[in-house]
């Protein structure tokens, strides 16, 4: 299969820790132009990393490559993407795809017309462990679920290029939806989840993006093994367990929500491998070298393990219910005044 040639817009923080890196690992990808509206930044990381071209204008490159990979803060994504569809070119889009359902339903919709993949950034659909799980669900080892819970939690401390995470148009939420949206495509996906309910929701974004949230969730599983309650927990000052469990009446099956993690079954306080044999982990980079190579075999019209433009639509639609839902999340140092 030949290269596939893209640009890379945007310079920031996920492009010099995850792109930039993983396509050095792999040779189905071969970024042509890097693409900054600082274009200082985007000539100093083509120098590091041989980048034969750069541009502050991502409509001058459209038409000099097959695809592109958008790394741009998440107002951009909606607008860029209709842009590059508009032009035939394959889109492959970070997290999330859109700030809401119907950007991410415009957005698939193009790329159904345009007849070209449209992919979303979701490096978790590489983790070995969770791609195990996916394709062989231990449902006879578990029995019946009774329970699924999920958490991901890590402090704020990615390289910021600019302060949009903080502004709730431009960003479209905080929590849930900047790191949220990895646990909530992973806990649909990797359980083949039919529907999800929101019993109910809490954060603590009075002040506009919340850093912390809570929600409780019923889940319908597939194949007609009924509805279970889902308790999710985000945070981005926090690390937390970061793992999903799912409780069974005759095991639980625990998976963490890490490239290196593997996928245990736990019954009787007894720890045993979910998968035979064991899968190699992944390093961050490997993952989203995975996930270009998934890209490329999309664009050249083979079957792809990687996130389709449609399939966020779930997730953005649970994610928007969840803010409907919305009540305080109030913390046990916080002092209750009733005449707040």
């Amino acid at each position: 299969m030949n290269p596939l040639d893209i640009a890379l817009i945007g310079c920031g923080g996920i492009a010099q820790k995850g792109y930039l890196p993983a396509l050095a690992l792999t040779s189905a990808v071969r970024c042509l132009w890097l693409v900054d509206v600082q274009k200082r930044v985007a000539e100093e990381l083509a120098r590091r990393w041989r980048i034969p071209a750069v541009s502050d204008d991502y409509r001058a490159v459209l038409d000099r490559v097959e695809a592109v990979i958008l790394a741009v803060p998440n107002h951009l994504h909606s607008p860029m993407t209709l842009d590059a569809l508009a032009r035939g070119k394959a889109v492959l889009c970070e997290k999330p795809l859109g700030r809401s359902a119907s950007e991410v339903h415009t957005m698939a919709t193009a790329a159904k017309q345009a007849r070209v993949p449209l992919v979303a950034g979701m490096t978790f659909r590489q983790y070995p462990g969770l791609q195990a799980i996916h394709r062989a669900f231990p449902w006879e080892a578990l029995g019946a679920i009774q329970e699924v819970r999920a958490g991901y939690g890590n402090p704020l401390d990615w390289p910021l290029c600019s302060p949009y995470l903080f502004d709730r148009e431009k960003a479209g939420g905080g929590a849930l939806l900047d790191q949220g949206v990895h646990a909530i495509d992973a806990l649909l996906w990797v359980l083949s989840v039919e529907a999800a309910t929101v019993m109910t929701y809490r954060d603590d974004g009075d002040s506009g993006v919340e850093a912390e949230a809570s929600a409780h969730l019923t889940l319908r599983l597939p194949d007609g093994r009924g509805e279970v309650p889902c308790r999710l927990e985000v945070s981005r000052l926090r690390r937390l367990a970061n793992r999903m469990e799912v409780v069974g009446e005759r095991a639980s099956l625990c998976m963490p929500l890490s490239s290196l993690g593997m996928p245990e079954l736990r019954r009787e306080g007894r720890m045993t491998p979910a998968v035979e044999p064991p899968v190699v982990p992944r390093t961050g980079p490997q993952c989203v070298a995975e996930q270009l190579n998934a890209f490329a075999q999309a664009v050249r019209g083979h079957e792809a393990a990687c996130a389709s433009g449609e399939s966020q639509r779930p997730v953005l639609e649970l994610i928007e219910t969840c803010y409907r839902a919305r009540q305080p999340l109030t913390f046990p140092w916080q002092a209750y005044v009733p005449w707040a």
